[in-house]
């Protein structure tokens, strides 16, 4: 296969647009739900659809991709926090150390799950207003 190296060192420049789609258990919450509510065969146009830059729809498509990659970043860092407040929570529960210290941790870990899972919620529904969005502009065309 010939593919140029890029600016970017290790890197290549791809010599052929990939339509091909993730594998469904590994897309997070923000892909699966393209991929289901767009259906493979709109999934594979959404992508093409991001190509075309200096088009409405591409920018639309890109906006979508955007968001969903979004509410996948966010959804991994909430799983994040919230296993940090569980194992705060256990150690809290099973620690004979100072109390204090454990009701603090639990308190922070607590409150930072708390505003990951406003700041995903609201992702998510970003990405319903954007998708409904795509699909009124895809009627249009």
């Amino acid at each position: 296969m010939n593919n140029p190296t890029s600016r970017l060192r290790g890197t290549t420049k791809p010599t052929a647009l990939h339509t091909s789609q993730p594998a469904p258990g590994l897309a997070g919450p923000g892909e699966a739900t393209l991929l289901t509510t767009l259906g493979d065969d709109g999934y594979i146009a959404l992508r093409r659809h991001r190509q075309a830059t200096h088009t409405a729809l591409g920018t639309l498509a890109q906006l979508l991709s955007d968001t969903a990659r979004e509410a996948d970043r966010l959804h991994t860092t909430l799983r994040r926090y919230a296993t940090s407040a569980r194992d705060h929570l256990n150690d809290a529960l099973t620690d004979q150390g100072p109390p204090h210290a454990d009701a603090t941790a639990i308190l922070y870990s607590s409150r930072s799950t708390e505003l990951h899972a406003a700041r995903y919620a609201q992702q998510m529904h970003q990405l319903d207003l954007v998708l409904d969005a795509y699909q009124t502009a895809l009627l249009t065309v």
